[in-house]
Formats: structure tokens, sequence, C-alpha cells
């Protein structure tokens, strides 16, 4: 059986990285304020929004056992990011929720930020949590933000190669 695959937030920049997974085949879930934007056969979207904590469980609940997870939340300020990871493998089958993060979660300034985002599955056996970091480029001697291709491109990387962590430290460029 294929691995249930689950995106929360895929419709802005992940789209392209939930449009290369559509077309894999398997079952994919997509959780976001116009997941139903996406008709692919093999999609199934809930428009849900994860600040209301009540609908976001209905939507995973919904959706049933998550093999694998990708979650953009703009802030850990929030329940879902951990009702997200409750929901992750199943007893002696772990699976994995990779956690896409803005580029200050990286700050060397604030080291902190890593270990309150990877909080979010602290006890949980049956989550291995991964951490993608977005980041920018420096071209020319100057600085731009990831396009939403490049972010695609390296969440996928990410979840292909299984990386514990992936980005730059201090707000380095997430593909490379």
């Amino acid at each position: 059986m294929a691995p249930h695959i689950l995106v929360v937030g895929g419709t802005g920049m992940l789209s392209g990285f939930v449009e290369a997974l559509a077309g894999d085949g398997g079952r994919l879930s997509l959780l976001s304020r116009r997941a139903s934007t996406f008709s692919r056969a093999n999609i199934t979207g809930h428009d849900v929004d994860y600040y209301d904590e009540a609908a976001f469980v209905a939507a995973l609940d919904a959706v049933g056992p998550i093999d694998l997870a990708v979650g953009w939340f703009h802030t850990l300020k929030t329940g879902a990011p951990r009702l997200l990871a409750e929901r992750v493998g199943k007893p002696g089958v772990p699976g994995r929720l990779f956690q896409v993060l803005g580029s200050a979660t990286a700050d060397p300034a604030r080291p902190d930020r890593l270990a309150t985002a990877a909080a979010v599955a602290k006890g949980l056996a049956n989550c291995r949590l991964r951490q993608v970091v977005l980041g920018f480029m420096v071209e020319a001697g100057a600085s731009r933000w990831l396009t939403d291709a490049e972010i695609s491109a390296g969440v996928r990387s990410a979840v292909t190669r299984d990386l514990a962590y992936f980005g730059g430290r201090a707000g380095g460029a997430l593909v490379g």
C-alpha cells in the first residue's frame, strides 16, 4: 500500500511540491485555506485554517493515518503543529514530519528557535521530526528570497533524502 502523505499549507509556495507529489501517484491529502483549488483525482483537499484548532482536528481525523507529513506553519504559536505531530506514524511504524520553517528560525543569535520548533514532536515515539529552513540566495553580490519553485524543489529534496535538517543556519540557501 502506498504511504499516505499529508501537506499543510501546500497551495502557496509549496504548490510545486504538491504538484510533484500528485504526479507520483499515491494517496495525498492537503490541508489549507484553499485546498479545494487542487483538483486532482489522488488529492483529498480540506479547506481549513489551522488557527481554527477544532476544524483542523476534524480535518486530520477525516484524512486518517499519516505516514509522511510536510507542514508550513507561519507560526508555532498555535497548537496545530503539535496536533499534526501527534497523528504522524503509528505504533511500531514511525512516520516523518517535515517542518518547513522561516529563515528567522535559524538565526544564530537565537539558537532557541530551532529547539522550540522541534518541541512539537517531543515525547512522540511515532513521529520522526525533520526541519527544512527557508533562506535566501546570493547572486552577483546581492541577496534575494527563494522563489516558490526553489522552495518546492528544496523541500522535495529534503523529503527524498530524508534529511533531519536542511537549510542554512545563518539564513543561507535552502537549495544546493
